[in-house]
């Protein structure tokens, strides 16, 4: 009896634990995102992981959509993928560019970023995908997303469900960038940097002219030195063989 319990005791441990190992796989099988950079208005890098496939078939496709805050995106290639991109007009852009090869470039905007399997990704394995872009304007705690449709040889799934704070999370998050204060002091900075390193390079310059002649009278007295050696050697010698030369005649 005793060993029926024991026996149904471990099993029960075991389903339990299969239910949280299971449930926690589940929950971090998400496509994330993580960037280089997350202030607003800075220059970033996002690398995408994907982590399976569509209930256990293959992913043939990967589409990322771009959000209308961002323009430009420069995809990374990948050796597996083929890239395609897709875009519209962008009227807003004619305002701001200065002149009218800016405003041509500006004309219009990314709208995504289409990767195509070369062969299609097996379920069990996971690759990475990278997009660079400029974040937009926004203030600390600003999210930006970018759903992913992920396309399988058997279905599909459209990763675009919003986060949101104090809830449960989504079945199918889109992957987001929260951003973080935009850095105001980066051109001063950067200026300060050129300034101070001009001001070494002067300070550099001016010592090694400075060591340079101090050098120099070290080295005319070392020679003096030298020459008083020579003397002092030689008259050592001429003492050492009179001396001798009288201890010859002595005798």
């Amino acid at each position: 009896m005793q060993k029926r319990l024991a026996a149904g005791g471990v099993a029960t441990l075991g389903v339990a634990a299969a239910i949280v190992l299971g449930t926690a796989a589940s929950a971090s099988a998400h496509v994330e995102a993580e960037a280089t950079s997350t202030a607003a208005n800075s220059y970033t890098t996002v690398t995408f992981s994907v982590p399976h496939g569509c209930d256990g078939s293959p992913t043939t496709k990967l589409r990322f959509h771009v959000p209308e805050s961002v323009i430009e995106v420069t995809p990374t290639v990948n050796p597996n993928w083929t890239i395609s991109k897709a875009t519209e007009p962008y009227t807003a852009a004619s305002s701001a560019a200065g002149d009218d090869d800016e405003a041509e470039a500006a004309a219009e905007r990314v709208t995504s970023i289409t990767y195509t399997a070369k062969t299609p990704l097996p379920a069990d394995e996971r690759d990475t995908f990278s997009l660079s872009f400029s974040l937009p304007d926004g203030k600390a705690g600003d999210t930006v997303s970018m759903p992913v449709t992920q396309t399988c040889e058997a279905g599909s799934t459209e990763w675009d469900q919003a986060t949101k704070a104090g809830q449960a999370e989504p079945e199918h998050p889109a992957p987001a960038i929260t951003l973080t204060a935009a850095d105001a002091a980066g051109d001063e900075h950067a200026h300060g940097t050129t300034e101070s390193t001009e001001s070494d390079a002067a300070a550099a310059t001016t010592a090694s002219s400075s060591t340079t002649a101090e050098a120099a009278d070290p080295d005319l007295v070392g020679r003096f030195l030298g020459l008083g050696g020579l003397l002092l050697g030689a008259v050592a010698l001429v003492v050492s063989v009179a001396a001798t030369r009288r201890r010859g005649s002595s005798k």
